[in-house]
């Protein structure tokens, strides 16, 4: 099933690096407890999801001196989505089911690990997924890493050699031509580390639609500890809103990293849409019967003691746009309470109380939304365009890749500022038959992103989401990931390849550079030898190669890296 390669390993590497690995004592849980600062140990640099860094040695007034420091090379055969993470001088990025360590001094490998997918791997939409993944976790003395198909694989972060593989108890999708059952899972979300646990988002949405889960699995085994589900079980609050069996294919998969609390170790996360698109099937959602759908399109609290869900709040009831609420959760204390903001495709920010979930507001973050005039006081939309009968094309602003996208937000604390990569753009929009294949039923839904898209990044009041500055240029995708520090900069990369540093305060520019390769992730800075880094992995293409020829890039992935 498997074929496993470690390349590069510690003879090959330079002096410093051995040093480095040498000094690794492991990430402790107070390590992986701390806001990021001389390391970057989550995907999202904290468990809060913030993207914030306490660094400050880099400020608007020196930025301008920073210059490129090394490019390392990955290749890449998909679209690169992760954030590397950075530990004691050594940088750790995946792609194409495959985990590089990076020296951080030099830019030369340290180690490759590889994975090779079984022989019968395939399905609905699975050559789009393939290869891609979202980062991975560190914690102790290992690097944890999701394969496309859903092993759970810890390796030794010195080495890379393999400390187990751990296939997660549920299908993967299977080639039509070779199976009946093509139906299943996928992972391309990073994984999470808590203490004792890694948590693993599972998503079959759109290869099929079985339902979603979050899993906790021990980080010294594997092993699975609980699964959440994001659709509400028989008994559960919501599970009506689900008629007949059309939850057992409905979608909601996560397939965004979360985020965590560790004062009552509960887990954030978004969800996928409803599946299938088509609200006219068995789920009667929205414009049909009017079933809510629960757990679809939603935010999800889950208790990681217990694996049960504290509390669900849909942010598109019965969803028919695909407008998945897959976004991190981001956390921040407001007004002495602990707040869930999560920005997402319906062109609304979500503010809830993170520890019962109830709604508080959804201020608009897009310029052009049609589909709803906002939300009413209980957190329901307020409905503007009727949904289209079978066979009826409308134009919907946002489209389906949303009003923010996969590229991750930021807060910064210091400023009072959220920090979003948006994206301006239509879709045309078809309902139709749902067709069913090797048990995977299709979308049910025809689409396209209509041309004259922009790109927008933006600066927002935290406590009303109001916008306080942009930058913006007019062309398609979204606006790659967001990254800001206590410097007072905030840093992000076009879908045409050009980072961005920025005054957090003013949106005043003070540096570009121009890699000529897409973003889809999020920079992260860290200290080497006492002085402040900021990396980037970029590659791939604009607009998960749905926009126009108008950011004109190379596909394959690199990694870079600025300093003074």
């Amino acid at each position: 099933m498997r074929a496993t390669r470690i390349t590069g390993l510690l003879a090959a590497a330079s002096a410093l690096a051995l040093a480095a690995l040498a000094a690794n004592a492991g990430v402790s849980d107070a390590d992986l407890a701390r806001p990021a600062g001389s390391e970057w140990l989550h995907i999202n640099g904290s468990w809060d999801g913030t993207r914030y860094s306490t660094l400050k040695q880099l400020t608007p007034n020196n930025a301008g001196d920073l210059n490129v420091k090394w490019v390392y090379s990955i290749g890449g055969e998909n679209d690169l989505q992760a954030t590397p993470l950075y530990a004691d001088g050594i940088l750790y990025l995946p792609q194409d089911n495959a985990v590089h360590a990076v020296d951080a001094r030099s830019g030369g490998r340290v180690w490759k690990y590889e994975w090779e997918l079984p022989d019968d791997w395939g399905g609905q939409f699975v050559p789009f997924f393939t290869g891609k993944s979202r980062g991975v976790a560190i914690a102790g003395d290992n690097i944890y890493f999701l394969s496309n198909e859903c092993t759970l694989i810890a390796l030794n972060a010195k080495s890379g050699e393999e400390v187990f593989a751990h296939k997660i108890d549920r299908p993967y999708p299977k080639d039509f031509e070779k199976s009946d059952e093509s139906n299943g899972y996928f992972c391309t979300s990073g994984p999470v580390a808590i203490p004792g646990q890694i948590i693993v988002p599972m998503n079959a949405t759109d290869t099929g639609g079985l339902q979603g889960y979050v899993h906790g699995h021990d980080s010294e085994t594997g092993e699975q500890l609980w699964a959440a589900n994001m659709i509400p079980a028989p008994g559960e609050p919501g599970a009506d809103s689900w008629p007949g069996n059309s939850a057992e294919y409905g979608g909601a998969g996560p397939w965004i990293v979360g985020s965590f609390d560790p004062e009552t170790n509960t887990y954030f996360t978004g969800t996928a849409n409803a599946y299938p698109w088509n609200p006219y099937t068995e789920r009667d959602g929205a414009g049909a019967g009017g079933f809510r759908n629960e757990g679809a399109a939603a935010i999800v609290a889950v208790n990681t003691d217990t694996g049960k869900v504290n509390w669900r709040y849909t942010v598109v009831p019965g969803d028919p746009w695909d407008y998945d609420a897959m976004q991190t959760p981001m956390l921040a204390t407001i007004d002495g309470n602990l707040t869930v903001i999560q920005p997402n495709k319906t062109g609304f920010m979500h503010y809830l109380d993170a520890a019962t979930g109830k709604y508080l507001q959804a201020p608009r973050i897009a310029d052009m939304i049609n589909w709803a005039k906002g939300y009413d006081a209980d957190g329901n939309p307020i409905w503007d365009a009727p949904v289209p009968a079978e066979g009826e094309t409308v134009i919907i602003w946002p489209s389906l890749l949303g009003a923010v996208n996969l590229s991750p937000s930021a807060i910064n604390p210091s400023t009072g500022m959220i920090y979003l990569p948006r994206l301006e753009a239509a879709m045309s929009y078809v309902l139709e038959k749902v067709q069913v294949t090797s048990n995977v039923r299709n979308l049910g839904a025809v689409f396209e992103i209509l041309p004259g898209g922009s790109q927008v990044n933006s600066a927002h009041d935290l406590k009303s989401g109001a916008e306080i500055w942009r930058i913006s240029e007019s062309k398609g995708g979204d606006a790659g990931g967001m990254l800001t520090t206590a410097g007072n900069l905030t840093m992000f990369a076009s879908q045409g390849g050009r980072v961005t540093v920025a005054n957090a305060t003013t949106g005043e520019v003070v540096y570009t550079f121009n890699t000529n390769s897409t973003s889809h992730s999020g920079g992260i800075t860290y200290l080497v030898d006492g002085k402040q880094y900021v990396t980037f992995a970029l590659g791939g293409l604009p607009q998960f190669g749905s926009a126009p020829d108008d950011s004109p890039v190379n596909h394959s992935s690199l990694m870079i890296t600025f300093g003074l």
